[in-house]
């Protein structure tokens, strides 16, 4: 490709709005442009880049038996159309497609509303096989990540993130074992407090006692002795439902975590008239005495004795609460938001959180009664179906993240548009464009991918805007390096420069790919 017929050009300064290093980087380099409702246009340089990508992970899928299927579909519908027996399975089916999601434009491919994707689908007999699946695709994502030279951490829940101040995303991650999740589902070691023998209820005055904060100084106790009610209303099988979500004191909630526990496909916090409603009290509520609700709780409240709790009465809180005698849960999971300085829920080591971006994302594996199969007795199952996303955007604005320096970006081979950034510079005595047009075509028909700059343009603005694509080779082809039958060679990576025999270039750049 002649950069002068090329789509897209550098910036000589990274937009105002950018804040991440790959947002400027990945712009300035002409591989993206912002549009309209927090969205990115990939250009050439990005979409050579981003097609590199997909050629090896097509290659990946198809080495190990995967099939490529269309983009949006419907992966269970497809599934109860197509399979009937157990000797139709397992499947990997594997699609090129997009994810859309909340947009944060300041962050460049990091928060686009709409990012190319790979989606990968499994149907099996069972979760077991699954598993093997898990393994083999941890493989890719290893090798994967290993030639785009970044590091990408496995999460707990099967997925793959990288760990970055400007990543939009919290995470929870332990310094010593490495354990990583999302902060939305993270887990820690939930330290029950001493038993006691259970006390009878005693409703005690607690004025302008609306949060927990107030009530536990008001009554002069720690906060871990008191249950914090949360309310919530849910979508549920298409139905909104009222949910008391129930923790102790100091916890927070993690509302991933009760909409998982739920199903639920929406949910918000309830208002105050939906609370009154149900016969509660906001400020001063609790599941005591309450019926025809859904009641959820954290799995420490069965274990915490005489807790203080609202009293479904304004200015009044009960104390020496207790779940199983004074009230029921239908629900008893997890919901505690994990924090900094929480216990590490493998090895207790205090836990961080970071900031980062997820890169593969993961759905626990399900059983599907909407797709079934039948087995080698003739009994109806449901398949099992289990789901994994690659974010391509993410992919390439990670490697810019990780490979620029302060002229631009210094792209690896496995994800670099063009292997060869070729430079002509005019010359005074010698044909050097004759020279660069011959060496242009060498190289592409020798099986090199080259980006040539013909362009009659300033020699510092040539070898600039080198640096700002990031190509791993720069080969320029100038007067001074022909009288000696040369060029002039110089890795992205390194301030060194070679002369290289024309005849040893196809070599020299060989060695240097790999």
């Amino acid at each position: 490709m002649k950069l002068s017929e090329l789509f897209g050009s550098t910036l000589r300064k990274a937009p105002t709005d950018a804040e991440t290093a790959s947002y400027q980087w990945l712009a300035r380099g002409g591989y993206i442009r912002p549009t309209s409702g927090g969205d990115f246009v990939t250009l050439p340089l990005a979409e050579r880049a981003l097609n590199k990508l997909r050629a090896r992970l097509r290659y990946e899928m198809e080495s190990r038996g995967g099939q490529e299927i269309g983009a949006h579909a419907e992966i269970i519908q497809v599934a109860a159309g197509d399979i009937q027996s157990y000797r139709q399975l397992p499947k990997l089916l594997y699609s090129f497609d997009e994810i859309t999601k909340k947009a944060h434009p300041r962050l460049g491919l990091f928060g686009a509303a709409h990012s190319p994707s790979l989606n990968i689908h499994v149907l099996a007999t069972s979760e077991d096989v699954q598993k093997n699946y898990q393994k083999m695709l941890d493989k890719i994502w290893v090798e994967f990540f290993g030639k785009l030279k970044v590091n990408a951490a496995k999460t707990e829940c099967g997925g793959y993130a990288f760990i970055t101040a400007k990543g939009g995303t919290d995470y929870i991650r332990c310094p010593q074992c490495g354990y990583l999740n999302t902060q939305d589902f993270a887990q820690q070691t939930k330290t029950a407090l001493p038993k006691e023998e259970l006390c009878e209820l005693e409703k005690v005055a607690t004025p302008d006692a609306h949060t927990i904060e107030a009530l536990a100084s008001f009554l002069d106790m720690p906060k871990e002795k008191t249950a914090k009610a949360v309310f919530m209303t849910a979508k549920i099988a298409s139905a909104e439902k009222f949910v008391f979500a129930i923790l102790r004191g100091d916890m927070e909630l993690s509302e991933a975590k009760l909409m998982t526990a739920l199903g639920a496909s929406e949910m918000r916090p309830a208002t105050d008239d939906e609370i009154i409603a149900v016969g509660a009290v906001p400020g001063y509520a609790s599941p005591v005495s309450i019926k025809d609700v859904l009641v959820v709780v954290d799995d420490l409240i069965p274990e915490s004795t005489n807790l203080v709790a609202g009293a479904n009465e304004a200015g009044y809180h009960l104390r020496n609460v207790n779940y199983g005698r004074d009230y029921t849960a239908k629900i008893v999971t997890d919901l505690a938001l994990a924090q900094t300085g929480t216990p590490c829920p493998k090895c207790n080591t205090t836990l961080t959180q970071v900031s980062g971006v997820e890169l593969v994302s993961t759905t626990s594996s399900y059983a599907t009664d909407e797709a079934r199969y039948t087995d080698e007795n003739g009994k109806g199952l449901p398949i099992w179906v289990a789901s994994w996303a690659l974010d391509l955007g993410r992919a390439l604005a990670t490697v810019a993240e990780s490979h620029h320096d302060e002229y631009g970006l210094l792209l690896p081979p496995a994800v670099t548009p063009y292997d060869i950034h070729l430079v002509w510079l005019p010359g005074k005595t010698i044909d050097t464009r004759g020279e660069a047009e011959e060496l242009y075509l060498n190289l592409t028909s020798t099986g090199f991918t080259v980006l040539y700059d013909d362009r009659d343009a300033r020699a510092g603005e040539k070898f600039n805007d080198a640096d700002l694509i990031g190509c791993p080779v720069r080969i320029t082809i100038g007067e001074k390096a022909l009288k000696e039958n040369c060029v002039e060679i110089k890795l992205r990576n390194t301030k060194d420069k070679e002369l290289i025999p024309l005849d040893d270039i196809s070599n020299y750049v060989l060695e240097n790919l790999e």
